[in-house]
């Protein structure tokens, strides 16, 4: 020390530090301060030698620093600076010779910035927190299978309160409570098993009733330093009502076109086969030749009418022109069949162009034009009716009008015949596509977009 102080190092070293540095002789006197001290105190540097700790400091201060040797170390004080500010700094303390006295030398550590850190993070934790909750899905997060974290939404779905989930296995967390020891799901969270995408469902205790389906999308995440994973649970019971609607629908269409498939053969087919078996049966008791060929001739037409049954029935049932030529041909032929001369007339206008797009897709919006053409025949009261069609930008179009009544929509789309509008809906969402029903001086207006 005495080495330091006669070369002149030991008053540059003690200055060059930048914390505030000072230390008091048993009287509670100043013997030495660096400069950092002095300007945080706004006192001389050449005045400070001597001078009472009940001068520098406010009582409330001044008396943490009269205690008991040691006893100020690690407290926490508030200070005003030179500058005006109340600054937050932690005291430590070291006992020192200097010149043969024994002193407690003080360092004082500015906690603004560490403190202003920390306010930082609390309120970033506060608003992660509170975004966390907000967010429509429950939210797990687990260490080893064991729960650190969970939002608010998880206490209504498992029926326990945040101190009863922290610290609980994830697995007896969320396991179906009517099956308990089918917990596989949990067990591919950790390790090489890890899946990022399962299903998990919630029944009643007699396993007969879903009440919910949730995805669990699951994420490794680092949390609090070590290594966590995040589950968050999507409630997909809505998905999962809506799947199976949709397939009950699909499964209706398909057996309405059976019993159309039925009816077909019975009344349009059998009919004329019957008949051509009748007269084949009265050409063994024909007389005459003539009475032969007047027989012939019946069968002959019978025939021909039963071979053009066939091919409409065939072509209800899968319009070969559509996976040959495509949808603007299919309907052209359609529309060709079902005009009746005189009576009702049916106009396409297309500007497709031999334009193939999926052939699935294809064949939904034939069935929707026919669809619309029979109700237009059985229920509508018109005499024309046109289908217009439109390609153009990635965008497909297609229009339907005709000059009948007009019908209300929800009214007969409540009703379990529904005139076919259920199906035509049905078929519109399998193509993912939207469709209006426009109601236009009493008649009404059918317009499908489908974005490609």
């Amino acid at each position: 020390m005495k080495a330091f102080t006669k070369s002149g190092l030991m008053p540059e070293v003690f200055n060059s530090i930048p914390n505030p540095i000072f230390s008091l002789d048993k009287e509670r006197c100043f013997v030495l301060a660096n400069q950092a001290f002095c300007s945080l105190m706004a006192i001389p540097f050449t005045d400070v030698a001597g001078l009472h700790i009940d001068r520098v400091f406010p009582p409330e201060l001044s008396i943490i620093f009269k205690g008991k040797p040691g006893s100020a170390n690690n407290k926490e004080i508030q200070i005003l600076t030179a500058e005006g500010t109340v600054n937050p700094f932690l005291v430590s303390v070291l006992t020192a010779n200097y010149k043969e006295r024994l002193l407690e030398v003080f360092t004082l550590k500015d906690l603004t910035e560490h403190k202003r850190v920390e306010e930082s993070l609390r309120e970033s934790e506060a608003l992660y927190r509170t975004l966390v909750n907000q967010l429509p899905n429950p939210i797990l997060i687990h260490i080893n299978g064991n729960v650190v974290f969970a939002n608010d939404l998880i206490l209504g779905i498992t029926g326990f309160s945040k101190d009863e989930i922290i610290g609980k296995n994830v697995a007896d967390l969320l396991t179906d409570p009517a099956d308990s020891k089918n917990n596989a799901v949990f067990k591919n969270l950790t390790g090489d098993s890890f899946v990022e995408e399962e299903e998990f469902e919630i029944r009643t205790e007699n396993r007969k009733v879903v009440i919910k389906n949730f995805l669990l999308r699951n994420s490794k995440i680092k949390y609090k330093g070590q290594d966590a994973v995040m589950t968050i649970l999507i409630d997909i019971t809505e998905r999962k009502h809506l799947e199976k609607y949709v397939l009950s629908r699909v499964i209706e269409t398909e057996e309405k076109d059976r019993k159309h498939f039925a009816a077909d053969l019975h009344d349009d087919l059998g009919p004329i086969l019957s008949s051509i078996k009748l007269h084949l049966g009265l050409l063994e008791n024909a007389k005459t030749p003539e009475k032969n060929r007047e027989m012939l001739d019946i069968c002959n037409k019978q025939l021909a009418e039963a071979i053009a049954k066939m091919r409409i029935v065939a072509n209800n049932l899968t319009p070969r022109l559509i996976e040959n030529f495509g949808l603007e041909a299919a309907l052209n032929s359609f529309i060709n069949t079902m005009q009746h001369e005189g009576v009702f007339e049916i106009s396409l206008k297309s500007n497709l162009k031999g334009h193939r797009f999926p052939k699935q897709m294809e064949l939904h919006l034939y069935r929707i034009v026919c669809e619309l053409i029979n109700n237009t025949i059985k229920h509508a009261g018109a005499t024309n009716a046109s289908v217009k069609l439109n390609y153009a930008k990635g965008l497909l179009t297609l229009h339907y009008t005709d000059n009948g009544k007009g019908y209300n929509v929800a009214e007969i789309n409540s009703r379990s015949s529904g005139m076919g509008v259920g199906n035509i809906i049905q078929r519109v969402n399998l193509v993912d596509a939207k469709i209006r029903f426009i109601n236009r001086k009493g008649k009404t207006e059918v317009s499908i977009r489908k974005e490609l």
